[in-house]
């Protein structure tokens, strides 16, 4: 794969997405050869745009301060801009894409997982701060709109590998593993054997216990928001990133998978005896962190009895111990358990109870003399008998309630 002439790269952004992010680019880079400063396209953008993806952002690099340029910018055009100081960094936001203007810089880092400490440098400098070989490329936007790839990303995006540019990469910044993970599934990639070599002692060395657990998360979401997530997925097990024993089980499919269900479908594929190890690692919203919650409910719940389920095949008893666990959570432990005895007899409890409704409400059970704190002991009285098959009309619900009001009045 060989580019040998890019031509501007407004034209293939207005090919791409249109004359509005055209133009806006046409602004900056006339703002650009106002201030006599050097702009470039970088990173995935021009990663993305010779593999002949969809570009979902812009990322340019400038060689002096982004923040004179954005400035420049803001002089002409009515545009959101989110200045990041201590960077020398700024994000311009628009209703469909963002594009970052970062200044080309070196970086250092003085622990592993720390915000890396800046100066302001060259195009090589901001090129070699950078993650793996394909996001290391440049396209100059001033003529002759030359491209830079000092670091062979041309070469490993034709060989089809994702490779770092240093054997510190991961100890600098952890969160590079869920990036590789998510490029190598993305791309159909595979990972250059050094670079596997350099990942696995990172993670030996606990590289991620020097990020925070909103940044583990965030890269966490960010992996099962992806495309691919099941290739993504495989490799976050295959290399022990949590350093928690599990295996990844193939049957899972997170690609036809519920939003809600991909932490609880993660977490399954775990020892369950580590569930616990598995949240405590993650700040989890509150939806997702009570949909692990409840799952973890469901195990301890089934784990006690499995085997008396299963001997009496008491669905009157299966009601009474899975009543309060949502539906949900039992298509969760469904979907991660296949084909077991106790899922078969799961599924046959909820189709039998998806199939119960009862004829009487709360009012009809008050008017028929049942006191308001003991409805729900009512209801799961009609419920059972109907799932067992001895009722199935109303005249026979209410002939059950009278004799439970009957017999507590005896």
């Amino acid at each position: 794969m060989e580019i040998r002439s890019t031509g501007n790269p407004i034209h293939w952004v207005r090919t791409q997405i249109g004359d509005k992010y055209a133009e806006l680019l046409s602004e900056i880079q006339r703002a650009a050869i106002t201030l006599d400063l050097e702009v470039f396209v970088v990173g995935g953008t021009v990663r993305d745009w010779v593999l002949g993806k969809e570009l979902k952002d812009i990322d340019l690099s400038v060689i002096g301060d982004a923040l004179v340029l954005v400035d420049e910018i803001s002089k002409t055009l009515d545009i959101t801009i989110v200045k990041y100081k201590k960077f020398h960094t700024a994000t311009i936001k628009t209703a469909e894409i963002e594009i970052d203007v970062v200044s080309a810089r070196s970086e250092i880092y003085n622990y592993g997982g720390a915000l890396p400490e800046i100066t302001l440098g060259n195009l090589n400098d901001d090129l070699r701060r950078r993650d793996f070989s394909i996001n290391a490329m440049a396209i100059s936007m001033n003529t002759p709109y030359e491209f830079m790839d000092p670091l062979k990303g041309m070469t490993d995006l034709d060989k089809g590998i994702i490779r770092i540019l240093h054997d510190q990469s991961f100890i600098d910044d952890p969160t590079r593993l869920f990036r590789m993970f998510r490029y190598a599934s993305r791309f159909d990639f595979a990972i250059e054997s050094e670079t596997c070599r350099t990942a696995e002692t990172a993670i030996a060395e606990n590289c991620l216990t020097t990020i925070s657990k909103e940044r583990l998360t965030h890269e966490m979401v960010l992996i099962l928001n992806e495309p691919n997530t099941d290739s993504a997925v495989k490799y976050l097990i295959e290399f022990d990133v949590l350093g928690i024993p599990g295996v990844y089980n193939p049957l899972i499919l997170f690609s036809t998978m519920k939003q809600e269900l991909k932490w609880v479908a993660l977490m399954s594929m775990y020892e369950k005896k580590y569930y616990e190890m598995f949240f405590q690692k993650f700040s989890l919203d509150r939806q997702n962190a009570n949909a692990i919650k409840e799952f973890i409910n469901l195990c301890s719940i089934l784990d006690d009895n499995d085997a008396d389920l299963l001997n009496e095949m008491d669905i009157g008893r299966m009601y009474l111990l899975l009543k309060g666990i949502p539906r949900i959570t039992l298509d969760a432990y469904v979907m991660c358990n296949i084909n077991t005895d106790l899922v078969k007899l799961l599924q046959q409890y909820m189709m039998y109870t998806d199939r119960v409704k009862l004829n009487l409400n709360g009012m009809d059970l008050i008017n028929l003399g049942v006191d308001k704190n003991q409805i729900s002991e009512v209801i799961d009285v009609l419920i059972i008998k109907t799932l067992k098959g001895e009722i199935s009309s109303k005249s026979e619900e209410e002939l059950i309630v009278v004799q439970y009001v009957n017999g507590l009045n005896d």
